[in-house]
């Protein structure tokens, strides 16, 4: 689990999400982070290689600071890279398909929104 863990300069560290661990705080780079989603007042960071890292905060915390770093808010419970979301499909108007055949529930007031950013990647 700690293979994700690694001291990130502090000028970039500033931007990213940051928890606190046994061995002090850390960030989690930007590239690596897939999708995240909230489970009640804590949320699951899903990271590239099949990594997961859950923090603390709520979903609201990191879509403040992720919103204006490129990740879209599908739904109440997830939060996308755009960048992963080049990879997706959308399905039934209502699914995101990511690439390992996962879905994400999107929601009725973010459909157009989303269909909007897909056609423009």
């Amino acid at each position: 689990m700690s293979s994700f863990l690694h001291p990130i300069p502090f000028e970039s560290a500033v931007e990213l999400p940051r928890f606190q661990t046994k061995n002090g705080e850390q960030a989690i780079e930007l590239n690596r982070i897939l999708y995240l989603s909230a489970q009640g007042n804590y949320t699951r960071f899903h990271l590239d290689g099949g990594e997961t890292v859950v923090t603390s905060h709520s979903l609201s915390i990191y879509a403040r600071l992720l919103e204006q770093r490129g990740f879209v808010r599908v739904h109440k419970s997830h939060l996308l890279n755009r960048e992963f979301l080049k990879h997706c499909r959308i399905q039934k108007s209502q699914w995101l398909v990511l690439p390992d055949r996962q879905t994400l529930e999107i929601a009725r007031r973010r459909r157009a929104k989303l269909k909007k950013t897909v056609a423009a990647l």
